[in-house]
């Protein structure tokens, strides 16, 4: 009997395959995603991360992609951090490693992760929020991924500020815009650093410029978790991502935000993921859905 899954994570910045035996990864491999490069070198990377950790005892791959996806049909049909439209990856991966395929969004993923092996293993709502090269969302009730029709969870794109800044998206003023890489380096004008990673560093060193990026950060994260509190009153939400390393420079001002402008009884647990394969450990575990 085939004992192992394989978990990928496709993201803005890296692509990650994990292979997973009793919820652990055991054997992992990762690679630049280098989307400027373009859709083939992208496959190819994705290919290369797979076979990397691929053995004959495989019984399936589950794969997390940026949404826009189709879940049901294994397509991927047109992220706006990489260059894949479009795109079936159920057809390609099944032709090259003969086993089954599952495809999910990247941030269902993680929080599907979280909900069976992490910080929200013992509830029964949970919420994921996955900050890095966008802001991703994934809402898991009962042990299982709530799609809505497809997609379901796109908390990147709730919208805090109608006339705000223009979004990838088409939209104004999303979360996205103001509290992923690209939005903490908008905050961060006027600061000598190349990525949110020297902001970290200079905040961790007391400087006042960087430590407001992340409170102005934390405030906007605030405002849009209030809105998936209203509309999903979940019992846990877990933050993720490469952002959520500030932890303890903008959840304060976050949880202060929420504080003051919820209406609900009593706020849902927030914290921080501790499961670095999080997303890893969900997609792998498509495969038994």
């Amino acid at each position: 009997m085939k004992k192992y899954l394989i978990g990928v994570d496709i993201g803005g910045n890296k692509i990650k395959a994990g292979l997973v035996s009793n919820g652990k990864v055991i054997k992992r491999f990762s690679v630049n995603t280098e989307p400027e490069r373009g859709e083939k070198a992208v496959i190819e990377k994705m290919l290369k991360a797979v076979s990397r950790v691929f053995t004959n005892d495989v019984s399936g791959i589950g794969v997390g992609s940026p949404g826009p996806i189709d879940y049901k049909k294994g397509n991927i049909i047109g992220p706006k951090n990489i260059p894949l439209k479009n795109f079936n990856i159920k057809r390609i991966l099944k032709k090259k490693f003969n086993v089954p395929v599952f495809l999910d969004n990247d941030a269902n993923c993680f929080a599907f992760g979280e909900a069976v092996y992490g910080a929200g293993k013992k509830y029964d709502i949970v919420v994921g929020l996955t900050l890095g090269t966008g802001v991703g969302g994934g809402i898991v009730i009962n042990k299982k991924i709530f799609h809505g029709r497809l997609n379901a969870g796109e908390f990147g794109h709730i919208s805090i500020k109608h006339d705000g800044i223009k979004c990838k998206c088409g939209n104004f003023g999303c979360i996205e815009e103001y509290a992923s890489e690209r939005g903490i380096m908008r905050l961060a004008k006027g600061i000598k650093a190349e990525n949110p990673l020297d902001i970290y560093e200079l905040a961790l060193k007391g400087n006042k410029e960087a430590l407001e990026v992340f409170e102005k950060t934390g405030f906007y994260l605030g405002v849009a978790i209030t809105n998936i509190i209203a509309a999903f009153d979940p019992e846990i939400i877990v933050v993720g991502g490469g952002i959520s390393g500030s932890w303890n420079f903008f959840s304060k001002s976050m949880k202060e935000t929420i504080k003051k402008r919820s209406f609900v009884n009593k706020n849902p647990i927030i914290v921080k993921s501790r499961r670095k394969d999080a997303a890893i450990l969900g997609a792998a575990s498509l495969v038994r859905i």
